[in-house]
């Protein structure tokens, strides 16, 4: 059923109305105008949900575009990760694996009842390449060098030059630097450095231009479901590139073949960097910086966006930076602490993961590929289920908005931290299970992204949020590139023992952020954020949802 309003009530034109209120909202619900009662301005107020509303919209569809921009860089970052180990001859580090099953057991101390999975394997004719665990292990972190040095650079000049063309440019850049990268590889490793760190600096920009693009774009009572569908585009990425990663190792082709089109694993890179090319132009056909600049959207959803904005008094895309009030807010220190220790054993399971498998459960490098996957395939799928849920919760007053968002990021820290804790204990007897407690952590790390630090940035700091997001995120891109080094060296022999130390300091790292976010997370709007200006408008919309009786 819907009532109406009509002239005499409001004691406003249509035009007036709209004008003093911003394009006003009733909390969920649209506001329509029924073509047939324009002239008498009357207005018809629906009970339509937000979230219904958001079938078949514009903004999903940019929001699956967002989600296959994510998919296609996290693969391109996450892909080295198994492509290392199809590219390098095992040889190289004297590997006690080209000798005989006694001298790797004794080297290793592994247990007789793991002699079988120590099998002596014939080398692919993809490993040809001679660098060393060191070398590999600052291959693998390089990525995180140049992603830490464009977070906050990146934040600010995406005001200047607009989301939409900005995150087509971060791509397309990402996209060539991994084409690129078989070609240098046969070169000199440092070549590769090189372009990992470009690629680092490209994808360095993507989360602050994807808040700042939906700081525009998202209302807040669909802000959960729209981010964590974009949210789950690095764990798919990074199921698809460690699956298709370990196929493309499996064949070679003729010696006669130029270097650069010989192996698989070229081909894998020159498929992620293509289809990276393609999407760039995709975005910049559909995308646009704000809704009412955009070709494709309809008059309804411009309307609907536009007073979702007003009502949540975020502040205009110009706004200067409240740097000092920013820097000094609760809600930033949060956000900064809980990231930096979740991102050290997050970073530090996406790269390290493939050589766990390979050198502690003695998984071959066929099946290590789809086994590294499966965590990132559970985690997946718990981010697009959970996404909904958290606007579910919160749309129902189950819980506040804040407390939503420590329920959400304190499972998903607090069950990795438990489960890579068991996983320090184990070894290839039980190789299996600890698959399975990979599995399960990952999985319920989902949480976090879907309702937890990743959202909650949105939540208290508006159209600042790339901005915070940029800081903070450049600070945490040290466990990036140390993750993975700092593992190479606690792990340089290989064995069971030393991967335990290293496990205990990733749970260890997962517990600190859970900590630190139930206590100090912010679930509104901050005041640096909020927009004084509309105070008066916001003030005179609440009048109006008094006189007004939506059924």
């Amino acid at each position: 059923m819907t009532s109406t309003v009509g002239y005499s009530d409001l004691q406003k034109s249509k035009d007036d109305y709209r004008t003093t209120l911003r394009y006003p909202i009733i909390d969920s619900t649209l506001l329509e105008v029924d073509d047939r009662l324009s002239d008498d301005n009357i207005f018809i107020l629906s009970g339509t949900s937000a979230l219904s509303s958001l079938v078949c919209s514009h903004r999903l569809l940019l929001a699956f575009l967002a989600f296959l921009g994510f998919f296609l860089c996290y693969a391109q970052r996450n892909g080295l990760s198994v492509g290392i180990i199809c590219m390098v001859n095992p040889s190289v580090d004297n590997d006690p694996a080209t000798y005989n099953n006694n001298s790797l057991a004794n080297h290793r101390n592994i247990p007789a009842s793991c002699h079988q999975h120590t099998a002596e394997k014939s080398r692919l004719p993809g490993q040809v390449l001679l660098w060393p665990k060191s070398t590999r292990g600052f291959l693998l972190g390089s990525f995180y060098w140049g992603y830490a040095l464009t977070q906050v650079a990146s934040s600010v000049a995406v005001n200047l030059l607009g989301p939409k063309r900005f995150l087509a440019v971060l791509i397309f850049a990402s996209s060539m630097a991994t084409i690129l990268l078989p070609v240098f590889s046969k070169l000199h490793p440092s070549l590769v450095i090189a372009l990992r760190i470009v690629a680092g600096a490209a994808q360095g920009g993507l989360w602050p231009t994807i808040f700042r693009f939906w700081s525009t774009w998202a209302p807040a009572s669909e802000r959960t479901t729209l981010l964590s569908f974009q949210s789950s585009g690095p764990s798919m990425g990074t199921i698809i590139s460690l699956i298709i990663g370990g196929l493309f190792c499996t064949f070679s082709l003729d010696d006669a073949i130029p270097f650069i089109f010989r192996h698989g694993w070229a081909y894998f890179f020159y498929l992620l960097g293509g289809l990276g090319i393609v999407w760039s132009v995709v975005w910049l056909i559909f995308a646009s910086d704000t809704p009412a600049t955009n070709r494709h959207i309809t008059l309804d959803e411009k309307e609907y966006i536009r007073a979702c904005k007003a009502e949540e008094k975020i502040q205009d895309a110009n706004t200067k930076i409240p740097w000092s009030a920013m820097l000094r807010s609760q809600g930033f220190w949060c956000i900064l602490i809980s990231m930096c220790f979740s991102d050290f054993g997050l970073y530090a399971v996406w790269t390290v993961v493939p050589e766990y498998m390979s050198e502690v459960l003695l998984f071959s490098i066929e099946a290590n590929g789809f086994l590294s996957a499966l965590p990132h395939m559970a985690s997946f799928l718990v981010v697009m289920l959970s996404g909904g849920l958290a606007d579910f919760i919160i749309g129902k007053n189950y819980v506040k908005r804040v407390n939503a968002r420590k329920l959400f990021h304190g499972i998903g820290t607090f069950a990795p931290a438990i489960c890579l804790l068991l996983i320090s204990f184990l070894d290839c007897q039980r190789r299996y299970l600890a698959v399975a407690l990979l599995i399960i952590g990952i999985a319920f790390n989902g949480f976090m992204m879907s309702g937890g630090y990743v959202v909650n940035v949105g939540d208290f700091s508006g159209v600042h949020s790339g901005v915070v997001f940029g800081i903070c995120n450049t600070i945490s891109s040290i466990g990036g590139f140390g993750a993975p080094y700092l593992t190479s060296i606690i792990t340089k022999h290989k064995s069971a023992l030393e991967w335990r130390v290293a496990f205990m300091l990733y749970a260890a790292s997962f517990l600190i952020s859970a900590i630190a976010f139930i206590f100090l997370a912010r679930g509104e709007t901050e005041p640096w954020a909020c927009d004084d200006e509309q105070d008066e408008a916001h003030e005179e919309l609440t009048e109006v949802k008094r006189k007004t009786s939506v059924i």
